[in-house]
């Protein structure tokens, strides 16, 4: 499968700008230990110059994340300079900054949608975000939105805590006029590393994965997305993916492929969820702006090995004895650091899970496998 993506080329046809890493909340499950921004964030003139060359890079949609991004007083001049040349543009808020005055801003600008973070209901959701009455602030955030014409989207985090409400959460989604429902898998990486009391157990996505599915295609509102952290394979898979894709089932992580990642400080990942510096973690970090252009950067010889340079080999484990190895690449390459780091071994596949609990009705000695840390975070090769 890499070799066709060879083929096809590597462009950053999606991606993901963290505008700062000032948030003005302290989530428990934050993988960036956002709050205080980086000490050296770039300028406007900075950020317009990478606006030109990702547009030079044929870049076709891109996320405005953070941290906060509403905290970036300047984020419409930068969002309107990729719009004007031809990259669409979302955001991704925790909704607490989000008024009546920011949505006319957006609309203006010209943003394609706006998705507000909601894990759950409110005693889940404000716990989370530790903030008392966020939830129905950012109810009322939604209803802004949505006045304002945008089209409006939420990103759900699932936890131990909200994964057994997810149905009657989409309910109260749809009933507040929601379009799009994208659910991830809460990742113990930064924050969510000192609270592994919400992570779901592997065996968790024998029951997530197929509700998923289910819900991906039953035509209700809002429309739901899996992250890229959620599948793979088995009965479900065709009914997770994108159905007017020519390739409908998961092809390997997009990381350093069609996916970029950008830090506030001109750091360039293959995805802004692969570690960094506030984990003490360089190894994703493929060059910066300041040094280099982008282009250079991104196609620089050996850039993103761990996706461009992929071989079974790379992987340990039940991930390397899988009949959809050389495919699938050992899932979603951020969930596989925070729980194996250099093992690359994704114990969060559906398709694992159902062949182990299969192993274990024939009455076969396979164990439980548990969602515990590792004692270290080697570097993925």
């Amino acid at each position: 499968m890499i070799k066709l993506l060879q083929k096809y080329g590597f462009y950053p046809r999606s991606a993901v700008w963290e505008l700062t890493l000032r948030c003005n909340l302290n989530c428990r499950h934050c993988g960036s230990r956002a709050g205080k921004p980086r000490a050296d964030e770039m300028s406007l003139d900075e950020a317009l110059r990478l606006c030109r060359e990702l547009a030079d890079l044929k870049c076709r949609f891109l996320t405005l994340g953070g941290g906060e991004p509403l905290l970036r007083r300047d984020w419409p001049i930068i969002a309107q300079a990729l719009i004007e040349r031809g990259v669409r543009v979302g955001m991704v808020t925790n909704g607490l900054a989000w008024d009546d005055d920011v949505a006319r801003t957006a609309k203006v600008v010209g943003l394609e949608s706006v998705a507000f973070s909601l894990d759950g209901f409110e005693q889940d959701h404000d716990y989370l975000r530790r903030h008392k009455g966020l939830y129905q602030k950012v109810l009322s955030s939604i209803a802004s939105a949505l006045r304002a014409g945008i089209h409006t989207s939420v990103v759900t985090t699932i936890t131990r805590a909200n994964m057994a409400s997810l149905e009657a959460f989409r309910e109260m989604l749809a009933q507040h006029g929601v379009e799009r429902w994208q659910v991830q898998l809460g990742t113990p990486t930064g924050n969510m590393r000192d609270h592994w009391d919400l992570v779901i157990q592997p065996e968790d996505v024998l029951t997530l994965v197929p509700l998923i599915a289910k819900m991906c295609r039953d035509n209700r509102r809002p429309k739901v997305y899996p992250g890229h952290d959620v599948g793979y394979f088995g009965e479900y898979e065709e009914d997770m993916r994108d159905p007017n894709s020519p390739i409908p089932f998961w092809i390997g992580c997009p990381a350093g492929c069609s996916v970029i990642g950008i830090e506030s400080n001109g750091n360039i990942k293959g995805c802004l969820s692969l570690p960094s510096s506030q984990e003490k973690v360089d190894a994703f970090v493929e060059g910066n702006i300041r040094g280099s252009s982008l282009r250079d950067v991104w196609f620089r010889p050996g850039a993103f090995a761990y996706n461009r340079q992929f071989t079974p080999d790379r992987l340990s484990g039940f991930c390397r004895t899988c009949d959809y190895a050389e495919v699938c690449r050992g899932g979603c390459t951020w969930i596989n650091f925070a729980h194996t780091g250099a093992g690359r071994d994704n114990p969060y596949c559906y398709w694992r899970q159902r062949k182990l609990a299969e192993a274990r009705g024939r009455g076969e000695d396979v164990p439980h496998e548990q969602a515990t840390p590792p004692t270290h975070l080697p570097i993925l090769s």
